[in-house]
């Protein structure tokens, strides 16, 4: 998407407009400043009209990080590209609305535009002496203010300078943390997840990330820019990944400390970025000696491979769960864990991992049960369940991802209606403070996503875990609404396009109001969900209405017009003919003045429809003692000719009450 908007903006002439000072030229792309998830081109500032700056035009796939950008704009560093606006415009390039950032434009360019480019190696004192120290002190005030950078890597760093001889990190807002890193510069925990649930992380999934790009800067390549994924992987998890990021190389001299340091697999042996401080003031640090992993006695074999480590066996078992049901139901397996590997811990997780299925009754659900081993064996990885992987707090990416077409919807249900994230934080040993809030939300969303009435279920998942998410109804998407004001304002224009469809509340759409307007109410949701249409039709009128009453334009007419069409299913339910037709004929001039309050009233008025049932249950009752007088009369016999007459006498006065309750409506409404 980002290649189509550079390549069709050539037709547009007129700058695109962002906020009041701003202003992005489409015919102007900037092919050395676009990110994988993002178009860029020349921008504007109109009142500093000689500063350097250029925008990005985001893909409408992936959300961007709307948490970082308001963070970002009030840092104040050095070495971070920052925002200075940010929303919402109409680029003609796609026809649509997309998410568009501002930054200030990096005078040396980017110093990679591959990782299989190469550039001249740095020698180790310029590192220590001119990149790092404004990278880390960027890094550091970025983490200060609980901020994740998760899009380090050399193809992400821009000169500064002409000179080139400081560096900058490039933008972390246009897509999902880490969503864009390549395997070398993640963790074996966040590499193991698929791209887009990877999650904010920590710090040390950054420091991480520096690590690896120093080995980059230091060599001047990448040893593994070759390497299959998997491959690479295989080999962190292997031989760790200091070892299987130089690839074989050497690297000498005093950066060794901070290249293991910071390359360290366990995150509580990781250097953070006060060890890196200090050791860039020359402090040099007792050097960490990693934990040894526990390695079992004898080899497990499976799938044709020996394996020693619970980590190793876990990620083989997570890539062929129907060979690891089959191992994992032979006594082998269990007689290796405590006889060969001697866990107690992962022993104790595994015991509760096979029971849990029994007990929460997921007996045959052969996937979940290797989902909870998997975390048993290895608490820090990502939850990986068919072939769905993601980060504790990378669900709900991965979920945007999924209803964009990058992933299963189906299997993240699975995966949360099965609890296996309340088993992810059962096996973790410390749980961090942060991580309680996310805890209590799986179990509150739960509840949504078992709910099947619109405004429930997987939709209102979505959105209650991504708050900035824009509203992913087909009816809307292009106009990328983010807020419930504007979703009318979007229907008014997609009503004025398509004036012959019905007006259709989908699911999406009615989970993007539950989430984000809770003053809507909950009594739609039943109706938008009835077996009844015209019940469905009032629902949806009535949530419109209520919509434009509090957060919406004050008149819509086109979207008026489009529910008029379907009324006349709600006007059918009005008994009396004459107030059928009485509405009918009042229904286009309350529609032609836009207002849906007015037309709810209009078609569903209480004491009106009251008035109809009074009267109907009358004629009912009036019909059936009718009907059992003719029965008398059938079976009388000899004195038929006097009941005759007498029923008929019964009958003229019921005929002129009715007929006379009949006109007295028609006076009331003619008058009134």
């Amino acid at each position: 998407m980002a290649d189509q908007q550079a390549e069709t903006a050539g037709g547009s002439k007129a700058p695109v407009r962002l906020g009041e000072r701003f202003e992005i030229y489409p015919e102007r792309p900037l092919a050395e400043l676009r990110s994988p998830n993002a178009a860029g081109f020349v921008a504007i500032d109109r009142d500093r009209p000689t500063s350097s700056l250029f925008g990005l035009v985001c893909d409408a796939d992936m959300p961007p990080r709307h948490d970082v950008i308001a963070a970002l704009h009030g840092l104040r560093t050095e070495a971070l590209l920052m925002p200075h606006e940010w929303g919402v415009v109409d680029w003609p390039a796609t026809g649509r609305r997309h998410f568009a950032v501002i930054f200030d434009r990096p005078t040396g360019g980017r110093i990679v535009q591959s990782l299989t480019q190469t550039i001249e190696p740095m020698h180790e004192d310029e590192l220590i002496h001119h990149v790092l120290p404004p990278l880390v002190a960027s890094l550091s005030g970025f983490f200060a203010i609980g901020g994740t950078h998760r899009a380090i890597r050399p193809t992400n760093l821009f000169w500064r300078d002409a000179a080139h001889r400081t560096l900058s990190l490039g933008e972390c807002i246009s897509a999902p943390p880490a969503a864009l890193q390549p395997i070398a510069y993640e963790t074996i925990e966040s590499a193991m997840a698929m791209p887009t649930g990877r999650g904010a992380g920590s710090s040390a999934d950054d420091l991480y990330a520096l690590g690896a790009t120093l080995i980059f800067l230091l060599l001047g390549r990448s040893p593994v820019a070759t390497v299959a994924d998997d491959q690479l992987l295989a080999e962190k998890i292997g031989r760790g990944s200091y070892f299987a990021l130089l690839g074989g190389q050497r690297a000498g001299g005093a950066i060794v400390e901070a290249l293991r340091g910071l390359l360290t697999d366990d995150p509580r042996e990781r250097w953070n970025v006060q060890d890196l401080e200090m050791w860039l003031e020359g402090r040099r640090l007792s050097p960490k000696q990693p934990s040894l992993v526990k390695r079992a006695q004898r080899p497990f074999e499976f799938a044709g491979h020996s394996f020693l480590t619970a980590r190793a066996i876990a990620y083989a078992f997570s890539h062929d769960p129907a060979a690891a049901v089959r191992a994992l139901k032979a006594p082998d397996f269990e007689i290796w864990m405590q006889r060969s590997l001697c866990d107690e811990d992962r022993s104790k997780m595994l015991a509760a991992a096979m029971a849990e299925g029994h007990e929460v009754g997921l007996t045959g659900h052969d996937e979940r049960l290797v989902a909870r081993v998997c975390v048993a064996l290895d608490p820090a990885a990502p939850i990986r369940y068919k072939g769905f992987a993601a980060a504790i707090d990378g669900f709900g990416t991965a979920l945007v991802a999924a209803f964009r077409g990058h992933g299963s919807v189906q299997q993240i249900a699975e995966a949360m209606s099965g609890r296996l994230p309340q088993f992810w934080f059962s096996a973790q040993a410390n749980l961090k403070p942060e991580q309680v809030p996310i805890l209590k939300s799986f179990e509150r969303l739960r509840v949504h996503l078992e709910d099947r009435r619109p405004g429930f279920g997987v939709e209102r998942v979505v959105y209650e875990m991504n708050p900035n998410l824009h509203c992913l109804s087909p009816a809307i998407e292009a106009d990328y609404v983010m807020e419930p004001g504007d979703v009318l304002a979007a229907l008014e224009r997609v009503s004025q396009k398509r004036t012959s469809d019905e007006l259709q509340i989908d699911r999406h759409l009615a989970a993007f109001i539950a989430a984000r307007y809770r003053a809507a109410g909950t009594d739609w949701f039943d109706s938008l969900s009835s077996a009844d249409p015209a019940q469905r039709v009032l629902g949806a009128l009535y949530l419109l209405a209520r919509l434009q009453s509090l957060k919406g334009p004050a008149a819509v007419p086109a979207l008026a017009q489009r529910m008029a069409r379907q009324l006349p299913l709600v006007l059918d339910r009005y008994h009396n003919r004459s107030r059928r037709g009485r509405l009918r004929a009042e229904l286009p001039k309350v529609v032609a003045k836009g207002n849906l309050g007015d037309i709810l009233s209009l078609v569903d008025d209480a004491s009106d429809r009251a008035r109809d049932q009074q009267g109907f249950q009358q004629a009912q009752r009036d019909y059936a003692a009718i009907d059992r007088e003719l029965d008398l009369l059938r079976l009388d016999g000899p004195r038929r000719p006097e009941r005759s007459a007498e029923l008929g006498q019964r009958y003229a006065a019921t005929t002129a009450s009715v007929l006379a309750w009949l006109i007295a409506l028609a006076v009331v409404a003619f008058t009134g």
